[in-house]
């Protein structure tokens, strides 16, 4: 065997570490380094400004660190996000010898059409609970009792989602009774009097908090839900998400009090729902920051089980109808930031649940998505493992007091109702949509297969229609971040875009490549023009295409130095409407109508570009 060498001791080792180990102004002037020779920085400039530069915020304008140490989290040990609870459920005691770490994963069932041995395949095809909404257009009430028949109610808990509460509890019960059991104490009746205002404008939840408490109580369940997800799918970001749940958790707790019930003992009644989206750090940091935030609640009202329990839900607002095997992805990347972040059930949504009803295959994959990060990727195996990286750490406490102060200030308004009833709600989910909305169309958020990269001549999955919690009474309108590109794509321009090449194709190759994905995100047909020092040849080309529009695409050089004459030949062919790829030069800015570039808002210019089309082929 090897022995070790002279200098090679432990505390030798120690010392050399110690000798080269880098430090936070090292980093930094590595930072600034990289930046002057982008341009971006110069000598003299304090190098701490030019690691500010890569800075990134949230919609919500949060700061995202690119560089935070442990020192962060070891600042942060006495504050409340530093509080045992923000870890979450720490149940590794309780395992048995073999037992696999894992969340509940929880089968959304809102199918009219489930039938008992779809919801038993579910449950044996690694579902662990059953999310059954019980209302008109999903699940009908009376087919409650029949769908849980299979279900063995002591083992697999189930969360009901129902206008009837009471009457879907009674079933609930009545099925558990006929298979001489207890429920799963992790069972839900799942009313949520606030959520049910938002989506059907009226509070007819509020008289049945006593009753249902009472009978979650006397049948050792829990009874209630504080539904983030319904501002999420309205473009809330993730502290506005963050404040209204905890708003509505304390508006919760206060009726529940007035019930009769101390909230020492309302607390465990209740279960908060968030959506985890593809952004796995900042999905982290939210899960975390609300347990933070619910902690310092419970810390205020003297509630020892201060831990919040989480169901999480992969975001709706998330998914698309284009391309939507790349929700796979997004599916998967939140999966993984929900169980990093703590979450005590997951539910995944199917690839194609933005087209409609999932047929068995997606459902089938949305399961297998998490049994692969239990199973082979061990995700389960460490409790709270972002716990101590001070780039989390940093972005939980952010998160945690940016809604604080929110939460503090819907406090002061009167309440969370009060905010609904004033209409201040309603207006901070929009204000909020549109800040991310402008972020979307000027493709700084990026929709993979939507707004870039999109496949030309896709033809969309059809699907049945599908139960939508969201209707005509709703107090919120429910957005998709893919939105405005799908609306463009769904119906498409019939008169192409003619693409002019301007020098060799080592010149045009990226602005072409840029200028066809613009277009196609729009909806708008391409065709590629040769690269031919014939123009006469070159218009013949565009002529037979149909076109009703030209786009020059080549490089600044090329354009400063036939660009010019390019157009003059192209106007005097009579072509009217020409655009350029790209920041236009000087030389082509006054003789061209319009261009596309990085950073401008891309879905303005395509509604621009798509009226011209049409009006000049007519």
């Amino acid at each position: 065997m090897m022995g070790l060498m002279a200098d090679d001791t432990p505390s030798s080792r120690q010392t050399a570490s110690a000798a080269t180990a880098a430090t936070q102004q090292d980093w930094e002037a590595a930072v600034a380094t990289v930046f002057k020779k982008s341009g971006r920085f110069k000598d003299g400039d304090d190098p701490a400004s030019a690691a500010r530069l890569l800075v990134k915020k949230t919609p919500d304008g949060v700061a995202i660190p690119p560089l935070a140490g442990t020192e962060v989290a070891r600042n942060l040990r006495g504050s409340s996000t530093g509080a045992a609870a923000t870890r979450g459920v720490i149940d590794s005691a309780d395992r048995a010898p073999g037992d696999v770490p894992s969340w509940d994963l929880r089968i959304a069932v809102a199918s009219s059409g489930r039938t008992p041995a779809e919801v038993e395949d579910e449950l044996t095809g690694g579902g662990a609970s059953l999310w059954i909404t019980a209302r008109e257009g999903a699940v009908a009430l009376d087919r409650l009792g029949d769908l849980l028949s299979p279900v063995l109610l002591d083992i697999a808990p189930v969360v009901l989602d129902s206008d009837q509460p009471l009457s879907a509890a009674e079933t609930l019960i009545a099925a558990a009774k006929s298979q001489n059991v207890t429920l799963h104490p992790h069972t839900n009746l799942g009313a949520d009097p606030t959520g049910e205002l938002l989506l059907t404008g009226t509070a007819t939840l509020d008289d049945q908090v006593g009753p249902l408490a009472k009978s979650a109580q006397a049948n050792g369940i829990r009874g209630f839900v504080v539904d983030a997800t319904v501002v999420h799918d309205a473009g809330a970001g993730e502290v506005l998400e963050l404040a209204y749940a905890a708003a509505t958790g304390v508006a919760l707790l206060r009726q529940l009090d007035e019930a009769g019930i101390a909230p020492s003992d309302a607390a465990g009644l209740i279960e908060f729902r968030y959506a985890a989206t593809d952004q796995q750090f900042t999905t982290i940091a939210k899960l975390r920051a609300a347990r933070a935030v619910w902690a310092r609640i419970c810390d205020v009202l003297e509630i020892t089980d201060d831990v919040q329990r989480q169901h999480v839900v992969t975001s709706q607002r998330m998914m698309t109808r284009f391309d939507p095997y790349t929700n796979l992805l997004r599916t998967t990347i939140a999966t993984f930031a929900a169980a990093v972040g703590g979450a005590e059930s997951i539910t995944v949504q199917p690839f194609d649940s933005s087209l409609g009803e999932s047929d068995g295959f997606s459902r089938r994959i949305a399961r297998n998505i998490s049994n692969l990060l239990v199973h082979e990727s061990h995700v389960g195996q460490v409790a709270d493992p972002a716990g101590g990286s001070g780039s989390i750490e940093s972005l939980t406490n952010s998160l945690a007091e940016a809604s604080w102060t929110k939460f503090a200030e819907t406090e002061k308004a009167g309440g969370i109702r009060e905010v609904i009833a004033s209409g201040a709600l309603a207006s901070e989910v929009s204000e909020a949509w549109q800040a991310r909305e402008k972020q979307i169309d000027t493709r700084k958020l990026a929709i993979t297969g939507v707004s870039e990269f999109p496949l030309a001549d896709e033809t969309v999955l059809e699907r049945r229609s599908a139960y939508n919690r969201f209707g005509s009474r709703s107090l919120l309108t429910q957005v998709h971040d893919a939105d405005g590109f799908e609306e463009l794509r769904l119906t498409p321009c019939t008169t192409p875009m003619f693409l002019v090449p301007i020098g060799p194709v080592a010149a045009h190759t990226a602005r072409s490549s840029f200028a066809i994905n613009l277009l196609t995100a729009g909806g708008i047909p391409v065709a590629n023009g040769v690269p031919l020092s014939d123009t006469t040849a070159l218009i013949e080309q565009y002529r037979s295409s149909g076109a009703a529009g030209a786009c020059l695409v080549g490089s600044d050089a090329g354009y400063a130095e036939l660009g010019p004459d390019t157009i003059g030949a192209l106007r005097q062919a009579g072509i009217d409407f020409v655009v350029a790829a790209g920041k236009p030069v000087p030389e082509i800015a006054d003789l061209i109508d319009d261009y596309m570039a990085v950073g401008q808002d891309v879905i303005d210019f395509l509604r621009r570009t798509r009226s011209t089309l049409e009006g000049t082929a007519k």
